[in-house]
């Protein structure tokens, strides 16, 4: 049973999100209070992210590929650096990244 001296919080934290398309290899520019991002195979050409592989769509003009995603835990930050490589022939390369990142302090509410 809970004590009614005990209060409840609900809450929330703002966040906001970056689109960038990569069609080169090299680093990729990570977002400032990044928490999660997603990573989509848009072209024709393997890529790898960190060795972490991502492959093209069977059927590029009419799909996209492989999409992976990495996110952390409430309140986390990702402080690390990545790079962008493409393998095999590189025939229209291109890597559509997705990060989410807080806005500012979480907000709570007794309820």
């Amino acid at each position: 049973m809970q004590n009614p001296n005990d209060k409840i919080f609900s809450g929330y934290r703002g966040f906001t999100k970056s689109v960038q398309i990569y069609t080169r290899p090299g680093p990729i520019i990570v977002d400032e209070n990044c928490f999660s991002f997603q990573f989509t195979n848009v072209g024709s050409t393997v890529a790898s992210i960190d060795d972490m592989v991502i492959f093209p769509s069977a059927t590029p003009a009419t799909a996209i590929g492989d999409s992976r995603t990495i996110s952390g835990h409430e309140g986390d930050l990702y402080l690390g650096s990545m790079n962008l490589k493409f393998t095999g022939a590189v025939v229209n390369p291109g890597v559509e990244i997705v990060q989410l990142s807080y806005t500012g302090p979480t907000k709570l509410k007794s309820i």
